[in-house]
């Protein structure tokens, strides 16, 4: 539980580099797969799947109260997508992606350091 928690974090690592050095290669994938309901789809299930899963990790993390939180907003998330249906989630990313393109090396550097908190929060201490 704790390596896809870690995995997830290594891609988090990764797609915050991509938002720094290429942005559009994460946002023009988003907006050439919006119409597919697979997209929606997707959406919904890794936050709920990830939800559950810092949930059930919590315990085992250096934060496990943060962990938790996390884990409660990735499920409420899934809820609310959920909810919307898809042509109101596809109009909602079609309005934010013009907004977001400006600040994509801020977002960037916020996903680099939420994917180093997830490995950092979940990885053992080592004793000396």
């Amino acid at each position: 539980m704790n390596l896809i928690i870690k995995f997830f974090g290594i891609l988090l690592l990764l797609a915050g580099i991509s938002l720094l050095i290429n942005p559009e290669f994460i946002i023009g994938w988003i907006e050439d797969y919006m119409e597919h309901k697979s997209l929606y789809i997707s959406a919904i299930v890794v936050r709920l799947v990830f939800g559950i899963l810092f949930l059930a990790a919590a315990r085992e993390s250096k934060h496990p109260g943060v962990i938790k939180v996390f884990g409660y907003v990735f499920i409420i998330a899934a809820i609310i997508l959920f909810l919307i249906g898809q042509e109101r989630f596809q109009d909602f990313i079609t309005a934010l992606i013009p907004g977001v393109k400006p600040f994509a090396p801020v977002i960037g550097l916020v996903v680099i350091a939420f994917g180093s908190f997830l490995i950092y929060s979940l990885s053992k201490n080592k004793v000396l």
